[in-house]
Order: structure tokens, then C-alpha cells, then sequence
């Protein structure tokens, strides 16, 4: 018979196989001579490699996800809004019914203040009751009558500030049956906040974003009238908003009971 060698010959130790992923997720396979043979062909082994991978990252960038556009209707739904969030699309937001696009707002930016918490998201009821609450975005289960005199007067103010300010760009179909035409009429005379008229003792009011507040930060009364006129001036620490009364209540230095004012009645310090 044929005789066998005690010991089955050794693989050859030149020999290696090389993986490469495809963009489709396969694995293809590239066997190549990494010793024994003349540089020239580690070389060429070592271009081979790098085409393998520039091609794969070409094909993956190729796959990005695409941009949202615009609807060419105007129409967008509350699911729809959400791809409109400054990363899969331009940032946008809903309020009273209609969509306006912010992207140009250096103050309504992605995943920080006003922008994490209304980007791509309807927020009049927010706006209406002065909530920082992300919670209270894209809430529908109200009527503009359950709203108080101050409340109605921040939405208006607060419509007129992102409709005049920047582009409608089109309108939200939840609210196609509701009638904001008295948010619209009392925007006519209201500025960002719903403030009114602009009081006396008050310094102009900006007509540029809200500056952002926090709990702790240090303000000083300003506008107030009656028997709280006294207190104009006065400087102490920013403590909590209640969105029930919608106002913001302030720790004075001078007394040890906090007073509750409106956003127009102190500015930071």
C-alpha cells in the first residue's frame, strides 16, 4: 500500500486569509502571501486593503440618510413635524396651528434650551401656560376657553413674535378645524410674553428671543406698580416657575418671604 508520513505536513505558514466587510454586510475574501515572497507583492497586498476599505466608506457615506424637505402642500402632522428637528431636516416647530421654520434663531438651537424642548414639535400649549416642561409639548387635548385672560394674552404674544419673525411654512392638520382668529386679534397688540401695553416704569421690552433663566440665577424687579412698586429695583435669586399662575418666584435679599412676578417684572443680572 501507499505509505503515509507519521505527521500530516505543517499548512504552509506563508499563507493567511484576509476579511474584508463589503457595504452590503458580506464578508469577501482576499488570500494573500504575506511572507516568503518579494516586498513588491506586500506592497501591492497593502494597496489592495486600502482600496477595499475606501470603497466600503464610500458606499456608506453613499447611504446617508436623506434630508427631510418641505411638504409642497404646506401640510404637516404631529408625526411629520418631528423629522423637522434641525438634524434630519430644517427646525421647525407648530404654534397656534401653524409651522415656522427657526432655523435661522441663534437661540433656538438643537438639543439645547428652547430648541430641545420645541424642535420639530407643536408647542402652543407650552407657549400658552409658559411651560420649559418638554412634557407639555405636543399637547392637543385642550380648548383656547380653558385658558386664563394672562395665558391667552402669552400665546398671542408669543404667535405674533414666531409669525413675524420668521417663515410660515406651512400648517398643522391637527388644528384645521380650530379657530384662532382671537389669538390673532389680541396679537395685534401684544408683544412676546403676552405683556400688553408696554407699562411706564418698565424698560422696553426686547423684541429679540426670551434670554433663557434658571432656577438659582440673580435678577432684579423691575415694572411694578401698586403696593409692589416698592419692590422695583430690589435684586434677589430666581427660585421656581408655577406654570398654574404663570409666574416666577424670587428669593429678595431684603425679605424673607419670595415674591411671584411675570417674566416682564425682572431681568438678569
Amino acid at each position: 500500500g501507499t505509505a503515509f508520513p507519521a505527521t500530516p505536513p505543517a499548512a504552509p505558514p506563508y499563507w493567511s486569509r484576509w476579511h474584508v466587510a463589503t457595504a452590503d454586510g458580506n464578508m469577501s475574501s482576499a488570500t494573500a502571501v504575506i511572507s516568503g515572497l518579494p516586498s513588491n507583492s506586500v506592497v501591492l497586498t497593502s494597496i489592495i486593503g486600502a482600496a477595499c476599505a475606501l470603497i466600503f466608506l464610500w458606499r456608506h457615506r453613499s447611504k446617508a440618510v436623506k434630508q427631510a424637505e418641505l411638504p409642497a402642500d404646506g401640510i404637516f402632522t404631529i408625526s411629520s413635524l418631528s423629522r423637522f428637528n434641525g438634524v434630519s431636516g430644517p427646525l421647525c416647530m407648530g404654534v397656534c396651528g401653524k409651522v415656522v421654520n427657526v432655523s435661522s434663531s441663534e437661540n433656538i438651537t438643537v438639543g439645547q434650551g428652547y430648541g430641545k424642548l420645541w424642535a420639530g414639535r407643536d408647542a402652543t400649549y407650552a407657549l400658552a401656560t409658559l411651560s420649559l416642561k418638554a412634557e407639555d409639548a405636543n399637547i392637543l387635548d385642550f380648548t383656547l376657553d380653558q385658558f386664563t385672560d394672562d395665558q391667552r394674552k402669552a400665546l398671542a404674544g408669543w404667535y405674533k413674535h414666531f409669525t413675524a419673525k420668521y417663515p410660515v411654512v406651512g400648517r398643522l392638520k391637527e388644528y384645521e378645524n380650530w379657530d384662532f382668529s382671537s389669538v390673532e386679534k389680541e396679537a395685534e397688540s401684544q408683544t412676546p410674553f403676552g405683556l400688553g401695553k408696554k407699562e411706564p416704569a418698565a424698560k422696553p421690552v426686547s423684541a429679540d428671543e426670551p434670554v433663557t433663566v434658571r432656577a438659582g440665577d440673580r435678577v432684579r424687579l423691575q415694572g411694578l406698580e401698586g403696593d409692589e412698586s416698592s419692590l422695583n429695583g430690589c435684586v434677589g435669586e430666581l427660585k421656581s416657575f408655577e406654570a398654574a399662575k404663570g409666574k416666577f418666584s424670587v428669593k429678595l435679599d431684603e425679605k424673607e418671604e419670595p415674591v411671584l412676578v411675570k417674566p416682564a417684572n425682572f431681568s438678569k443680572v
